[in-house]
């Protein structure tokens, strides 16, 4: 039930049961107890709503990719999530299982891994409507400038597929503030205050920064 909640209307708990799946097989007292926690939320969070409005622009295609570093046996969680005239449409945040040096190295895979994945949907749809190009939007300084990074010679090549739909204009890249990076919610704990901004954003009431 709750990995139905997480796919299909509340992408808010993913990181919270993403977590949680981690201990399926070796569970404690503890993880009981965040269970316990999160399906509370849920109950209090069960009037919420993904909102779809009318009046949305209709060209904007837009892709949020972030990643944390050094998580849980330094292992990067990386998240996304698109937007499709405003409305959110898929979403998802996956724990890698390889190491990384850097904040720059798990940024830049994000973006190669959580794009790839989201740009079927998006360019399945720019055929049939005549969409403009996604714009891709990480709050690493390498967005807009991702193929010039020297740091990013020693990433392996198959996570180089970033500079390529850059360089062959297939989608656009732009830097966003932290504090208006969606995907926070998908790779980090935030707290409750914290995470209300997120959550608003994302079900449409305050739209899409």
């Amino acid at each position: 039930m709750i990995l139905y909640l997480v796919q299909a209307t509340q992408p808010d708990i993913i990181h919270s049961f993403n977590y949680l799946a981690r201990f399926e097989m070796k569970t404690e007292e503890s993880h009981w107890r965040a269970l316990n926690h999160l399906v509370n939320y849920i109950k209090t969070t069960r009037n919420q709503e993904l909102v779809l409005h009318s009046n949305r622009r209709r060209e904007e295609m837009k892709i949020y990719v972030d990643a944390n570093w050094g998580g849980e046996g330094w292992r990067s969680q990386h998240g996304y999530c698109g937007f499709l005239m405003g409305f959110l449409v898929i979403w998802n945040s996956r724990r890698k299982s390889c190491i990384v040096a850097s904040t720059f190295q798990a940024e830049y895979m994000a973006l190669s891994f959580r794009v790839k994945e989201a740009l079927w949907l998006f360019h399945n749809i720019e055929e049939v409507t005549g969409l403009i190009r996604p714009t891709i939007l990480s709050d690493n300084q390498l967005a807009g400038n991702a193929g010039s990074r020297k740091k990013s010679r020693h990433i392996k090549r198959e996570f180089h597929i970033i500079n390529e739909l850059v360089v062959n204009r297939k989608v656009n890249m732009e830097w966003v503030d932290t504090k208006h990076q969606l995907v926070d919610i998908f790779t980090k704990g935030l707290g409750k205050i914290n995470i209300q901004p997120f959550i608003k954003a994302m079900s449409g009431l305050w739209g899409v920064y």
